[in-house]
């Protein structure tokens, strides 16, 4: 038998098509809501944090502290200590610990106050000698007699006779005075103590806080759950290695500055090891006071050099081998997102948002 086919009607065909452009139609329009309400909503998420900055700042500390006390917490618990008394014993050894660094910064940095006075024949001496070389016609003159300039206007105004006006405070003034500085000091120090307290009751209640939360979140339960946990541990992970890097960086450095000769080596190594918690800056901070202090102490260039080359091959170490090693494998993020992502909450929050932003990362990643 044979088989006879028709041709397709292309006016059948007609509906079909016009329903399929209608559907992508719906699609597309379906995505373009889908955009616009997700960023919307990252629009009012970042309102909020920039806003609620005073609020969630000592909030985020807080978290961030205990997830680097939970490790020892529950080591002790482990070993049958209860809880209450677990986080009672770590919090009092990380203050003595406080205690004593801020002692030992105190005795160090009064010892050098009462140096210093010494070192100022050696700074001029030493700006005596660079403005004699860079004397000869360069590129520098203009600048060379900016700064020449302004030193004699700086001296006739000392010399000729200013009379000093003194304002004398009205009475009650000294009272409002006292009472100023003393709120400008307790102030840091009252939001130390709700770090503290949102410490105590994040590691008190951290299983209650974490049911909470994902209540609120909804969702799966376990898979929530582990993303918490994941969290945590990345967190800690990222806190340990930051830690290790930074007292790897500060053991050689004390001891090459105590051989070079600098004044108050432990001093500058504590401080490295302090200020390199902040990301990119805090290594340039404090490489800044070794350095002066080297200019200050020797009438020489040998100890500044060595200093700095000190200071330099640390940084190559540190920056090129140990730091991404040891980050990237802790918190799961590349050097690029580390760098955006410091960016975005330096813009956020400022200086506080440049250390918080790895931690606060690693809970958006999971």
């Amino acid at each position: 038998s044979t088989m006879t086919t028709t041709p397709p009607d292309p006016q059948a065909m007609l509906p079909r098509e016009v329903g399929r452009a209608a559907g992508v139609g719906d699609v597309a329009g379906s995505d373009i809501l889908t955009v616009a309400a997700t960023l919307v909503s990252a629009a009012v998420i970042i309102a909020a944090l920039y806003f609620g900055q005073d609020i969630l700042i000592p909030l985020a500390f807080a978290f961030l502290i205990g997830f680097a006390l939970n490790p020892p917490v529950m080591w002790l618990r482990r070993r049958g200590v209860p809880k209450v008394v677990s986080i009672i014993a770590v919090i009092t050894v990380v203050l003595v610990l406080l205690a004593g660094l801020f002692l030992v910064l105190g005795t160090q940095l009064r010892s050098l106050g009462e140096q210093l006075p010494t070192y100022q024949s050696t700074i001029h001496g030493k700006l005596n000698d660079l403005k004699a070389q860079f004397r000869a016609p360069g590129m520098l003159d203009g600048a060379l007699n900016t700064i020449t300039a302004l030193q004699k206007e700086v001296e006739g105004t000392q010399g000729t006779g200013v009379q000093r006006v003194e304002v004398m405070p009205a009475p009650g003034t000294q009272l409002q005075v006292a009472l100023a500085w003393l709120g400008a000091a307790l102030a840091p120090l009252a939001t130390a103590g709700i770090v503290l307290v949102f410490v105590v009751l994040a590691l008190l209640d951290r299983t209650d806080l974490r049911d909470r939360l994902l209540r609120i979140l909804g969702g799966n339960l376990h898979r929530s759950t582990d993303a918490i946990e994941d969290a945590g541990r990345r967190i800690s992970r990222y806190l340990l290695m930051q830690l290790v890097v930074n007292v790897t960086f500060a053991i050689p450095l004390t001891l090459g500055l105590w051989l070079i000769g600098v004044p108050g080596a432990p001093l500058w190594g504590v401080v490295a090891a302090v200020l390199r918690f902040v990301p990119y800056v805090g290594a340039l901070i404090s490489a800044v006071f070794p350095l002066a202090l080297a200019f200050a102490v020797d009438p020489g260039w040998h100890m500044l050099l060595w200093t700095l080359a000190l200071i330099a091959g640390l940084e190559l170490v540190s920056n090129n081998v140990l730091e991404p090693m040891l980050y990237g494998t802790s918190t799961g993020l590349s050097a690029i997102s580390l760098i955006a992502a410091a960016t975005f909450w330096t813009a956020l929050w400022g200086p506080v948002g440049l250390i918080l932003s790895t931690p606060l990362t690693v809970c958006l990643l999971v």
